[in-house]
């Protein structure tokens, strides 16, 4: 064999390796910061037309029963038939536990971040959402829980609970999709209302 069809075989070979291996390669996993600012963004999309400032509560939900989980699971699928399972699981494994959000989030409007504690104490009062009202906001409060996303980050899934005073209230699974840089709702199932 010539030396210069050598050359020309091996570097065939190492362009059909190359192109093998990147066909191969799964999708990158994205950096934290990144799912932070995402996660941001989607809170950000719910809360971002409440009047005064925002009341989030401090402590994460899945609102995923404990008693059987996979029949709450099976009811997100249904309801959100589009979503990747890519998206579901990480959602799972990102809410196996509550977790607490952070002061320092950037969602582009006023918020408060109110403990349950904090939630209990006010509402354990005879007026309970008086008290409420008149210290934090007549708008009521949000609860997230943490956002599932695909490796691409531009579909994502979150719980979103929200209540505005007794028997005034409702929480849903929502399946997000990023087109032209803004995330906007996919899909959503109800899981309660008040």
């Amino acid at each position: 064999m010539s030396t210069n069809l050598f050359k020309k075989t091996s570097i065939v070979l190492l362009a059909l390796n190359f192109i093998a291996c990147s066909l191969l390669t799964p999708d990158a996993t994205p950096i934290a910061a990144d799912i932070e600012k995402e996660e941001q963004s989607i809170y950000s999309f719910f809360i971002s037309d409440t009047p005064g400032v925002a009341v989030i509560l401090l402590d994460t939900s899945t609102n995923i029963s404990s008693d059987d989980p996979q029949q709450t699971i099976d009811y997100i699928n249904s309801g959100l038939p589009n979503a990747s399972k890519e998206t579901l699981d990480n959602y799972l494994e990102r809410n196996r536990r509550s977790s607490q959000l952070s002061s320092d989030m950037q969602l582009g409007v006023d918020y408060i971040l109110l403990s349950t504690d904090d939630l209990s104490t006010i509402m354990r009062r005879t007026n309970g959402w008086n008290a409420f009202y008149e210290k934090y906001s007549h708008s009521g409060y949000t609860q997230f829980s943490r956002v599932g996303f695909n490796n691409s980050l531009d579909q994502a899934m979150v719980y979103v609970g929200q209540m505005a005073g007794p028997l005034m209230g409702n929480g849903f699974y929502y399946l997000m999709e990023k087109k032209d840089g803004q995330w906007v709702i996919k899909e959503q199932v109800m899981v309660w209302i008040s």
